[in-house]
């Protein structure tokens, strides 16, 4: 719609710009939406038949000048001929034609963007709103050309959604706000875990635009339970897309408080004329990921190990002190142990006896299979268990001799020999003793099926002969789940041989044996009778 330029008005009309779906920062109580007039619109008066006014005209808005000077950014937007279907524009007293179309209006807001943050321009209007608004509306706005956007928001300028322009035959807009606000999202290689193993944290975000900004640092933050051991820095890669980070260059790294803090500065700067620009150094929308090593510690064992992360950048061109940091995400995993309470058989439910001195070890059946869950490379049905204390770092680093402390761990061992008697000594594996409580217990477990063979008996009892199953099925919120116990009898006196074992050919035999002996009696009797 061409539009002439006229030098008076009467009062001009007003219009609204209503947001929906609307972006509100997930982290904090209120988010401000602000609204910027680019240019500003009057009219006549005066209506067509059609109720259309007769005359409209289009001004920069006295903020915006500086914008649209010759050389300024804006200037390529003022052309001096209608070059089709343009709005056209008093500037000085001069008619220009307004040249944004859908083939530049995406660099055109991008650059107004720009300007309004460096400048920095006042707001039309702003307006807070509670968090989760979905639809927010400014009213009463004269006629022009707005820019709209949430303060904080990493702004997509890849869309014109956030300028719209409110006409005489349109003076109320409704725009979606593609609008950003940074994410943080966390993972874990496992879920359920042994002692002594490593588990892989991935913490992920993406590159947000910077446009306006002189300062943008991104600063990831993780801190472990007491049941985690952080690998060190070490353990840390950084990579934007398919690219790895160099630390000290790229990123830095601290190590003070919590466990670590890496930080990426994503702007780049050059300096020309005294006059510094700034610009991404990555691509936008490209994916961050920060992967870290932690090791399960003794600490973990029937609780849940938590770990949690947060990101914290820069949120307001206009002020490069101003900053926002994601909710915590919490990432959770667990170990379990099964405890033995040995009893006597013939005792009471009520008053069990305790026996001490049984002796159990413990093998795999089957492996847990939960959404998320792994195992570690040696886990398998069929292994035993093995339990390797946490040691002490011993003599002086660097000099002969010294010995680096090594974590608690768990692992899994083939067994050639599984009689009782050899299982019994096998240094190899991890054999358990019942305590005066008739307690015994094994450690740091992963989800699965694990059988519980007893070696030795208590003494005076029967040795059990068949394996006890204990199911380990953990969750990260009852941790009542991650302790299983197994009430195991034992019983005293002469055990009788199963049916078709061994004992029953004894018994066959013997029987023969006295069957053929009452008959060679019978017939000696026989013939002692005949000759007397």
């Amino acid at each position: 719609m061409s539009m002439g330029v006229t030098a008076a008005f009467a009062t001009d009309p007003t219009g609204s710009i209503t947001i929906n779906p609307a972006v509100t920062d997930p982290k904090a109580p209120t988010t401000t939406y602000e609204a910027y007039k680019i240019f500003d619109m009057t009219t006549d008066g005066n209506v067509d038949g059609n109720g259309n006014y007769t005359a409209v005209a289009y001004t920069i808005n006295s903020a915006w000048a500086n914008f649209f000077a010759d050389g300024a950014p804006g200037a390529s937007y003022l052309v001096a001929t209608d070059t089709g279907d343009l709005n056209a524009i008093a500037v000085n007293g001069t008619t220009k034609y307004i040249n944004i179309t859908e083939s530049n209006v995406a660099t055109f807001a991008k650059a107004a963007y720009e300007y309004a943050m460096e400048t920095p321009v006042a707001a039309t209007k702003s307006q807070s709103v509670e968090k989760g608004t979905t639809t927010v509306k400014f009213s009463d706005l004269a006629l022009g050309y707005y820019m709209v956007y949430p303060v904080g928001a990493s702004i997509n300028i890849d869309s014109y959604t956030s300028l719209v322009s409110l006409t005489s035959t349109d003076p109320d807009a409704t725009i979606a706000q593609k609008a950003k606000y940074p994410t943080l999202e966390k993972t874990a290689s496992d879920i359920s875990v042994e002692v002594g193993q490593t588990i892989t944290y991935t913490l992920s975000s993406t590159v947000p635009d910077t446009t306006g900004y002189s300062k943008y640092e991104m600063t990831f933050s993780d801190t472990t339970s007491a049941g985690l051991t952080f690998d060190g820095t070490d353990s840390i890669i950084v990579k934007i897309g398919d690219d790895t980070l160099t630390a000290g260059t790229d990123y830095t790294v601290s190590t003070t408080s919590p466990d670590f803090t890496v930080t990426i500065n994503m702007l780049s700067s050059t300096t020309t004329d005294g006059t510094t620009t700034y610009s991404s150094k990555y691509t936008y929308g490209s994916a961050i990921t920060i992967t870290y090593t932690a090791t399960v510690n003794a600490n973990a064992v029937s609780v849940v190990s938590t770990n949690n992360a947060t990101l914290t950048y820069n949120n307001n061109p206009k002020d490069g002190t101003s900053t926002g940091t994601t909710p915590p995400v919490v990432v959770k995993v667990h170990s379990a142990k099964i405890v033995i309470e040995k009893v006597d058989g013939s005792s009471s439910s009520d008053k069990r006896t305790k026996l001490p001195g049984a002796k159990f070890v413990l093998r795999v059946k089957t492996v847990g299979t939960a959404t998320g869950d792994t195992h570690e490379q040696d886990i398998g049905v069929g292994k035993y268990y093995k339990y390797t204390a946490a040691t002490a770092a011993s003599g002086t680093e660097g000099e002969d001799g010294y010995v680096p402390a090594s974590p608690a761990s768990v692992s899994w061992v083939t067994v050639t020999d599984e009689s009782a008697s050899a299982l019994a000594v096998n240094k190899n594996i991890t054999v358990v003793t019942t305590d005066e409580n008739g307690e015994a217990k094994f450690e740091g477990l992963e989800d699965g099926t694990y059988e519980l063979i007893e070696v030795v008996a208590p003494a005076g009892y029967n040795l059990l002969t068949a394996p006890v199953e204990a199911t380990v099925s953990g969750s990260d919120t009852d941790t009542t789940t991650l302790s299983v116990s197994k009430t195991i009898e034992n019983n005293s006196g002469t055990v009788l041989p199963s049916t078709g074992g061994i004992g029953t050919t004894i018994f066959y035999v013997v029987g023969s044996i006295l069957v053929v002996a009452a008959g060679v009696l019978l017939i000696t009797k026989k013939r002692m009778g005949k000759e007397g």
